[in-house]
């Protein structure tokens, strides 16, 4: 029904491989910062700097 729904407003539909592609799935990265940086998330903070943990008191 989705692909129905999809192609009635004009939408194209994925192909396995493309979903695949889309969605990265059997991509491997050699770091945690590369794998963020491919994914378009922030790099993590410096060891040692947990931020705020706690409200202030």
């Amino acid at each position: 029904q989705l692909v129905r729904i999809s192609r009635e407003f004009g939408r194209p539909v994925a192909t396995a491989q493309q979903a695949r592609e889309i969605s990265k799935i059997g991509v491997f990265y050699d770091t945690v910062e590369e794998s963020l940086q491919a994914n378009g998330f922030a790099p993590n903070r410096n060891g040692a700097h947990q931020g705020f943990l706690r409200k202030a008191a």
